[in-house]
């Protein structure tokens, strides 16, 4: 969850001037009061990142007393061997890793590569043994390289989200991502050849896209998180790219098997469309691959992940039960083989082997053995599953995790401050609320649009469930877990000691206009649909927000973040605080995805200083 570098906190609002400090110099003819008064969050100037930062310094000293020993504490949790990404071809085997510190791009036991930032995705392009990766600071902006062999031989920037290799030549699929968005008809996102826009005007606004190549063909794929639609044509040729087939649910290529086409569709708990065959998953599907044998399927089983063999028809060879409570990091085949990358809440990665019909685990990083206990909680008719880590010491102190959205399935993995919580005295608790994908695509549309507030409801559910046992509870969500967690500090402030909002979504009457928030409008609704306004005011977290008590916030972002807009955490923040509420802002270096090991250290470390006051203090 967490990556990355230490880059001092008096260094991160000086973008523009040589004077890390330079909020203090400026407005000085306005009092303090007026000038908060005036601020508009939206445009990020130097106002704004005043009061960031000044407000930032505020909570530092507050959380100091905890802080420096807290860190120490920390940073064997955080600095731990990951593995990010796995690729493999006849020709090559290719590793992302974090190691000390250090990202690693490595192929075929050599390290090609490294960085303090972060890489976000590599593609290969088996016959020339090329690799692309995008590498950013944190944020969605950053730079595509792409190397053969140990020699670089392309850079590009920008928001650039695939390479399509076709022999000697590769297209640049890259969006256009200004920091507010007028228009909402059409993509942002095309395909570029040589600098030359060759595809996207047929792209729908809030699409992505990216492309395979087969031989002479590329198979094209476009959609939002709720439907897909499938291009296919010449390589060399994009006039000849046509619409293949649309779906009604998200699609993913998985290749050509027996020369027939192979596709997982999300529909159901899944399906496998081989030619014109369809195979019904009778148990969710994570992820797919293929194999020598027919098909290497994931399946989420109460959450957890189950790898099965199937062949082509649908017929199940053989099922790899695992004695651990494993989510699916990263996997991929050459058609042949498969490496399978697994993680669990105490051990950041487990790599396994398919070969033929025999799995092995190959190599294993646990950190620490949890006892890891499952429950539900029943909200309606509904089972809500969710993990409890349970720390060795007797305690009432619970911090509960949700996400709930966009498809999105919280299997086991490791995180860092939950891996140090528990082993300090503190329960964790991992929903898996409606809105994610755990439970196959009913169990997402459970939790999208008027139906979101299925993933309040339920995350209340298991809060009062604990509440009801004895816990004092923290709730705590990041991005659009963000928008959970301070929308329930709004519904049940008496049930929660305190809330963690972390990179949020708070303002949902706005957050298609700003930056990466056009992609959204299919999970949340349209805010310039008057019919959609109706829900999304019952649920927007800045509009639920009313003058009176709540609990204490925790409330984060980062100034660089150009995914989620910093204004959704400052206007909440600033709301919290003008009705008198105790609320803490950190705004930290880096992107939505984070930034330098160093810098990530520090902000968990806050985070965890929190947890640590607000739970000490209820215990007094």
């Amino acid at each position: 969850m967490y990556n990355d570098d230490e880059k001092s906190y008096n260094s991160l609002f000086s973008t523009g001037t040589a004077n890390g400090n330079w909020w203090n110099k400026i407005y000085t003819g306005l009092s303090y009061e007026a000038k908060m008064e005036s601020l508009n969050f939206e445009t990020m100037d130097a106002s704004v990142r005043s009061y960031a930062g000044n407000e930032t310094e505020k909570v530092k000293k507050t959380l100091q007393p905890y802080y420096e020993r807290l860190k120490e504490e920390l940073r064997p949790y955080v600095y731990q061997k990951l593995i990010k990404f796995v690729k493999i071809t006849k020709t090559m085997e290719i590793f992302v890793t974090v190691e000390n510190g250090k990202k690693l791009l490595i192929v075929n036991g050599e390290v090609i590569f490294s960085t303090d930032g972060i890489i976000v995705w590599i593609k290969v392009e088996e016959n020339d043994d090329k690799v692309a990766f995008f590498e950013t600071s944190g944020s969605d902006y950053g730079t595509v390289r792409i190397y053969r062999g140990k020699n670089s031989i392309y850079e590009e920037k920008g928001f650039i989200h695939d390479i399509i290799f076709a022999g000697d030549k590769f297209y640049v699929v890259k969006e256009n991502r200004d920091e507010t968005v007028k228009e909402l008809n059409s993509s942002r996102n095309a395909i570029y050849l040589n600098g030359e826009y060759v595809f996207g005007k047929q792209l729908r606004g809030g699409e992505g896209v990216g492309g395979e190549t087969f031989g002479d063909k590329v198979i094209l794929t476009s959609g939002d998180n709720a439907t897909s639609t499938l291009y296919e044509g010449k390589i060399d040729d994009p006039s000849s790219w046509k619409i293949l087939k649309k779906y009604e649910t998200e699609a993913k290529v998985l290749g050509y098997k027996d020369e027939k086409l192979c596709i997982l569709l999300r529909e159901g708990p899944g399906k496998i469309k081989v030619g014109e065959t369809s195979i019904e998953m009778k148990e969710p599907v994570e992820d797919a691959v293929l194999v020598r044998d027919g098909l290497l399927v994931v399946h989420m089983r109460d959450a957890k992940s189950v790898p099965v063999l199937y062949d082509l028809d649908g017929k199940k060879l053989k099922e790899f039960p695992m004695n651990t409570p494993y989510g699916l990091l990263t996997m991929d085949s050459d058609g042949e083989r498969a490496l399978l990358v697994m993680g669990s809440f105490g051990i950041t990665y487990s790599e396994f082997s398919l070969n033929g019909r025999e799995m092995e685990m190959k190599e294993s990083n646990l950190v620490s053995n949890f006892n890891i206990q499952e429950d539900h909680a029943m909200m309606k008719d509904e089972k809500i599953h969710y993990f409890v880590l349970k720390s060795k010491q007797e305690t009432r102190n619970t911090l509960v995790y949700g996400y709930g959205g966009f498809n999105i399935s919280l299997m086991p993995s490791y995180n860092n401050l939950f891996a140090y919580l528990v082993n300090n005295g503190i329960d964790v608790v991992v929903c898996n609320l409606p809105g994610g994908g755990e439970y196959g695509e009913r169990w997402h549309k459970l939790g999208m649009r008027e139906n979101k507030n299925n993933v309040y409801l339920a995350f209340q559910t298991v809060i009062k469930k604990l509440k009801e046992s004895g816990s004092r509870v923290i709730c705590y969500g990041v991005s659009n877990g963000g928008l959970l967690s301070s929308y329930t500090l709004t519904q049940i402030p008496e049930d929660l000691e305190a809330a963690i909002i972390g990179n949020p979504v708070t303002d949902l009457m706005m957050f298609h206009r700003l930056l990466a928030g056009q992609y959204w409008v299919s999970e949340y609704g349209n805010p310039d649909n008057e019919q959609d306004v109706t829900f999304l005011r019952k649920y927007s977290a800045f509009e639920n927000l009313k003058p009176g008590k709540y609990p204490p916030s925790f409330i984060y972002s980062r100034m660089d973040d150009d995914r989620v807009h910093p204004a959704h955490a400052l206007k909440f923040y600033k709301r919290m605080k003008d009705y008198g509420n105790e609320t803490y802002l950190l705004m930290g270096s880096g992107g939505h995805l984070g930034s330098g090991l160093e810098d990530m250290l520090s902000e968990i470390s806050y985070i965890g200083s929190f947890i640590k006051m607000i739970f000490q203090r209820t215990s007094d």
